[in-house]
């Protein structure tokens, strides 16, 4: 389990609050949420799967750190187009 440091969480809530017409979540539950997000994008599992995907549609082509940097480009492009930075 890959744990975010209070730091991480508070930017992270308030990332969360500026981009929420209403907060109807309390301190607790949106940690919670964030902390589930983090394990879950961090598990060995879903990193073997990602990793497995992209060798799918182009083998041999990108290293492991490639892969990751990868996944971030793609992070950063979904929360543009959702709106979020």
């Amino acid at each position: 389990m890959a744990v975010l440091n209070p730091t991480e969480l508070a930017e992270l809530r308030q990332t969360m609050a500026r981009n929420t017409a209403t907060v109807n979540f309390t301190k607790t539950q949106v940690n919670a949420a964030l902390q589930a997000i983090e394990d879950r994008l961090r598990a060995a599992a879903t990193q073997t799967a990602l990793s497995n995907d992209i060798e799918a549609v182009a083998p041999g082509a990108f290293s492991a750190g490639q892969k990751s940097t990868l996944f971030g480009v793609w992070c950063v492009s979904a929360a543009r187009r959702l709106g979020v930075i």
